[in-house]
Parts: structure tokens; C-alpha cells; sequence
């Protein structure tokens, strides 16, 4: 049947659980402390420990953790015994990696659910080699509480990125420090899903080989969505680590889940060398525990945005408005601004009822929205008022945007609820500034208001300067 080694610091216990596992066919050694074992393990490999849980030196537990840290004995069955009822010993256990717990005066249930776990493991189970541990129980030991207080320093890390939430890229600033600090990397880039930009970190010297081979790696992008994509570079290594200069071995894609739910990949492309199993340990530590910062990040900009976002035309509100105009101030240069008014519109409520009035309003932002450049912004201001932001534009390019949308708006036929299509013609007002950090959007947009109602004044339907 199965050979066993049986652990306990206690010799009555032994010849007890002994005589019991020998009388069901079972080969049994015996050990009196966890130590023991562990230097065993490793040469005479059995099919199944029985150990006490409390024991002096090495408990039940530190030795099952032990086992588990290691490849060669990682996948041995282990079953905790014990006299004690306390419910966080049976917690403990579980979460040392027990295979299964016992109270010690349960003998029948422990040898029936040995002799399953003998059966199931009879015909695939295979000796592996003996291993030869030069380093002692100690030294084991005090390499697995290295490795579990690294591991539990790094989780603590990646979980205060959520400090970050409310803004990807200082996010993805301190994850790059953080991954950086653990393993040698060419480049490492992240999708968050449902966000446009892709960051990406690079020494300068290889920024574009590492674009193409980030989006290489990230090809799983439909071509839409990687039109609309932007890369955010962000050149910040410091160190005099080498660099291969050429195309390393494809970069490896980690998942990143909150549970079932994909909210994100993590891309790292390694030096030619390689990248040993404990890189490989910690990155995927590092993911997984990124799952949960991502989908904090996307739930915050999920708020933003609806924050941000006039609820019957899925415009750009206000609040929105004024973000992308800082951009601008941000980025510097020309920038124009249109502000459109729907001509006659009280007289479609009075007339029509407002669902009318809001089935038009949806028209206009539609046309507006297909008339947009990649670069502008097209938003509600208000009431039946359009604001169309256009970044880069001067005041020439602005009269030929603002004639477009004129013209669209004037031949558009709007189908309205208890209605025959509609016509209806806008009044635009037109403001330009030659720096944008020279004017602040309140003034910009006072401006083309000012033009707005002079438009009005001259027979509506028309564009004009302010």
C-alpha cells in the first residue's frame, strides 16, 4: 500500500496511529520531530506524511510549509493531526497547505481517507530522484521565511499602487519603480481594459524598437481600437544596467484578473539572457496582485466619465469640457472653440412636447460627433447650446469647421416622435486664441457667446466672429 511517514514528538501517539496504519498494510516510518522528517523527505520520498500539528522545533505546520516551498516535495500529501479543537489551528493548516485535517482521536476517518488518497495515487505516482539538500532544516527554513517576507513585502507594495487609482499614469510611474527594483527588464507595458492610452516603459536609446514590439505583444488589440490608442512613454530608468540593443526572445503577457473579469495585461520583454523562475515568481505575484488595483482604476474612471458625460446626448458635459481645455493650456498652442445654438428650439417644445426637443438635441450631437476630428471635443454646454473644442486650430481653419457644421446641421433632416422630419438651423459663435495658456476657457467661451447671439441678431443660421 502507502508508504507513510508518521511524525509526532509524542512516542505513545506513534505506536498508536502505527499499529492503526501498519494493520491497514501500510509501510510506516517513524519520526520523532519535524526535522528529522524534513531531512528525510528528500532522499526517501514517501507517498504520505502524517504529522502532528504542535510539536517543539519545527510545528506540523512550518514543516507542511516547508514541503510546499519546494518543487520536489510540493506535491506530497500532507495530513495534519491533532488533539486540539481551536478553529484557527484547523485555519492555520489549511492555509500551510495541508491536504487534510484531523482530530487525533478520529483514527477511522483518518485511515479510510488515507486509504483513498493511496488508491487515487497508486497508478500515477512516481518516485522523483533523491535530492541532495546541502543546506540544513535551519537554513531551508530561514530561506522559505525570506522568501515569504519578500513575497508579502511585494504584495504590500503592489496593493498601495491603489493609492494611484485616480490617475493610470502616476500608477503605472510607481508600478514601473516598483517591478524595476525586482527583475531586469528591456521594457514593461500595461493595458488597462477599457482605457485608450497604452503606457509603456523604455530606456530612451530603444524607444521605438520597443513601441513595435509592444504592440506586436499587444496585437490582441482590434485595429480600431489601436487607431484610437495612445502610447504613453516614460523614460525613467536611472541604473547602468546593460541593454540589449538587440530584439530579445518574445516578451511575456501576464493576465491580470479581478476574479473572472480580465481587467488588464502586463507586458515585459527580458534581456537576451532570459529571465530566471523566481523573475518569472515575482512578476506573476505582481500581477495578481494587480488585479484588484486595475479594477479600482477602471471604476474610478468609469465615475469620471459618467461625471464627465451629459446623460441624453453622451456628450462631453461641462465638467468635461473644462479637463480637455486644461489639456490644452497643458500642451500649449492655438485652439478654438465654437459655440452653437439651436435656432427656434423653445418653439419644438412648446409645439411638439420635449421629447421632440430631445430627440433633435440627440441629432445634433450625432452630427457633431461624426463631423469631429479624432483631436476635438464636441460637448453640451447646455439647454440647446453645443460647444465644438478644437485643439491646433487657429481662427482660419475654425470658419471652415464652423461652416461645415452649419451646412450639416441646415441640411440634416430630423425625425422627431408624432412628427414629419424637421429642419433646423444653428447659429455658431466663433472664438480663436493663438496660446492657450493665454485665456482661460470661461472668457474663450464668453467670447463666442458674444459672437453666438450676433449671429442671431443677423438673421440666425450663420457663423461669426468673436
Amino acid at each position: 500500500m502507502a508508504r507513510i511517514f508518521l511524525v509526532d514528538d509524542s512516542a505513545a501517539a506513534r505506536a498508536i496511529l502505527r499499529s492503526a496504519l501498519e494493520g491497514d498494510g501500510h509501510r510506516v516510518e517513524e519520526f520523532a520531530s519535524a526535522g528529522e522528517a524534513s531531512e528525510a523527505v528528500p532522499t526517501r520520498y514517501p507517498d504520505l506524511i502524517v504529522t502532528d500539528l504542535w510539536m517543539p522545533g519545527l510545528s506540523g505546520v512550518q514543516f507542511c510549509r516547508l514541503l510546499r516551498s519546494e518543487p520536489e516535495t510540493a506535491q506530497i500529501p500532507v495530513f495534519l493531526v491533532t488533539a486540539s479543537e481551536d478553529r484557527r489551528s484547523r485555519f492555520w493548516a489549511h492555509h500551510a497547505g495541508a491536504t487534510a485535517y484531523f482530530n487525533k482521536g478520529d483514527t477511522e476517518r483518518l485511515l479510510r481517507s488515507i486509504q483513498e488518497r493511496a488508491l487515487t495515487r497508486e497508478s500515477a505516482h512516481t518516485i522523483p530522484p533523491p535530492v541532495d539538500h546541502r543546506d540544513g532544516v535551519a537554513e531551508r527554513i530561514s530561506h522559505l521565511l525570506d522568501t515569504l517576507l519578500l513575497d508579502s513585502t511585494v504584495t504590500a507594495q503592489a496593493r498601495a499602487l491603489a493609492h494611484f487609482a485616480e490617475d493610470p499614469r502616476s500608477l503605472f510611474v510607481a508600478l514601473a519603480d516598483l517591478a524595476s527594483s525586482l527583475v531586469p527588464y528591456r521594457w514593461m507595458a500595461l493595458r488597462i481594459s477599457g482605457q485608450e492610452r497604452l503606457y509603456l516603459h523604455s530606456h530612451p536609446d530603444l524607444a521605438q524598437a520597443t513601441v513595435n514590439e509592444m504592440q506586436e505583444a499587444l496585437g490582441t488589440l482590434a485595429a480600431s481600437e489601436r487607431r484610437k490608442s495612445s502610447v504613453a512613454l516614460l523614460y525613467t530608468f536611472t541604473d547602468d544596467r546593460p541593454l540589449a540593443q538587440t530584439r530579445a526572445p518574445s516578451p511575456t503577457l501576464h493576465e491580470i484578473r479581478f476574479g473572472s473579469q480580465i481587467v488588464g495585461t502586463l507586458a515585459i520583454s527580458f534581456p537576451i539572457r532570459g529571465v530566471d523562475r523566481e523573475d518569472q515568481r515575482l512578476l506573476s505575484l505582481l500581477a495578481d496582485e494587480l488585479g484588484g488595483v486595475l479594477r479600482m482604476s477602471m471604476l474610478v474612471a468609469e465615475a469620471q466619465r459618467l461625471a464627465a458625460t451629459d446623460t441624453l446626448t453622451s456628450l462631453t458635459n461641462r465638467r468635461g469640457l473644462a479637463s480637455e481645455y486644461a489639456h490644452c493650456q497643458q500642451r500649449s498652442g492655438a485652439v478654438s472653440l465654437l459655440l452653437l445654438d439651436i435656432d427656434h428650439f423653445k418653439k419644438v417644445n412648446d409645439e411638439l412636447g420635449h421629447e421632440a426637443g430631445d430627440a433633435i438635441l440627440q441629432s445634433v450631437a450625432r452630427v457633431l460627433g461624426v463631423l469631429a476630428r479624432a483631436t476635438d471635443v464636441v460637448a453640451r454646454w447646455g439647454g440647446e447650446e453645443f460647444v465644438v473644442l478644437l485643439p491646433g486650430t487657429s481662427e482660419a481653419g475654425a470658419r471652415v469647421a464652423a461652416e461645415r457644421v452649419r451646412r450639416a446641421i441646415a441640411e440634416h433632416p430630423f425625425e422627431v416622435p408624432g412628427a414629419a422630419s424637421l429642419q433646423k438651423t444653428a447659429s455658431i459663435g466663433l472664438a480663436s486664441v493663438s496660446e492657450a495658456k493665454d485665456i482661460e476657457l470661461d472668457e474663450l467661451v464668453a467670447r463666442a457667446d458674444k459672437a453666438m447671439y450676433l449671429a442671431k441678431s443677423r438673421g440666425r443660421n450663420r457663423v461669426e466672429v468673436g
